[in-house]
């Protein structure tokens, strides 16, 4: 039974559903849209959807253009319902997350965000100098020493990695990274020639994609693409450098796949062998173990360098 036959057993929500998803020449049947999508489409709508209901309290236009959010309340119940229909598990936790935000749309900010948020935490400035010490002390890793951790403690270390990455933020809370992890030495052969040896011979790999489908139409056009990847490479390669791994973010993205026919080559046989799909983008290949020794510091520009308009003085200057 769809949406719609449900809806006519409830007075007065088939008049809503009418309304909401009216039909013209010039429109289709979002139920019908929706239904062609896949999972993880449906999963990235609803999470995006949820996101915007929930910022607009922040930014306090609920009431102001309640209409605009009341048409995304209604997508949600779709997608809920599309997802039941394929018998997706109900608990899945962007699932649970979307259904108290969509229960609670009526009173959101004192039923959902009063409810579920912390207090702040206590400004604090003398912290910054210690945490910029840690990210001062990361190094770019390309030897290896020969004695590695056995390969399980490996493997464990990069689902703390990605772990880390998806409590990344992301545009939309679209959450669009994909992983593969790689420690067998034929996986990591293949590819040759379009990398360096210092990844080759890494004990460990971690293959950074991106899902395009989450964006919508612009799809590869969509620079947070690379803003919402580089924020989670970023918090995977902090996690292995607080754990005394070395790590290298190589560059792996579509210019670089692109610039010679081998290197498409290279990368149509290694997607085709690791099974990554046309609509994932390749962002980056992260090579990880423990190094040989930890290589000189880079001479970084100095902040004023860095500004584009400043006038600002730090204190004791």
């Amino acid at each position: 039974m769809n949406i719609k036959s449900q809806l006519k057993q409830i007075p007065g929500l088939l008049a809503i559903y009418h309304f909401v998803f009216r039909r013209s020449p010039q429109s289709t049947n979002p139920y019908d849209d929706l239904s062609s999508k896949s999972n993880d489409e449906l999963l990235s709508l609803m999470r995006h959807e949820s996101h915007r209901i929930e910022k607009s309290v922040y930014n306090q236009i609920l009431e102001s253009k309640h209409s605009i959010y009341s048409q995304k309340w209604q997508t949600l119940a779709v997608i809920y319902q599309i997802l039941k229909e394929r018998d997706y598990p109900e608990n899945e936790p962007t699932i649970v997350w979307s259904k108290k935000i969509y229960d609670t749309f009526s009173n959101l900010e004192e039923d959902f965000i009063v409810k579920n948020s912390l207090p702040a935490q206590a400004f604090n400035p003398t912290s910054a100098q210690p945490f910029l010490e840690f990210l001062r002390s990361r190094r770019s890793v390309r030897v290896w020493a020969e004695q590695q951790p056995e390969g399980q403690v490996l493997l464990e270390i990069a689902y703390s990695m990605i772990d880390a990455a998806r409590w990344a933020p992301t545009s939309g809370n679209r959450q669009p990274w994909r992983f593969i992890i790689l420690q067998n030495r034929q996986e990591k052969e293949l590819l040759e020639k379009i990398k360096e040896e210092h990844c080759i011979n890494a004990p460990l790999l971690i293959f950074v994609g991106m899902d395009t489908r989450v964006y919508g139409a612009l799809g590869r056009e969509e620079r947070g693409v690379f803003i919402d990847s580089g924020a989670a490479i970023m918090q995977m390669v902090l996690l292995a450098h607080q754990c005394g791994l070395g790590v290298c973010w190589n560059h792996f993205a579509d210019d670089l796949i692109n610039s010679r026919e081998v290197n498409k080559k290279i990368y149509e046989n290694f997607a085709h062998k690791m099974g990554i799909a046309a609509y994932i983008s390749p962002i980056a290949i992260i090579a990880i173990g423990v190094p040989k020794f930890i290589p000189p510091e880079p001479a970084r520009m100095d902040i004023e360098s860095l500004m584009i308009n400043s006038n600002f003085q730090p204190s004791g200057v």
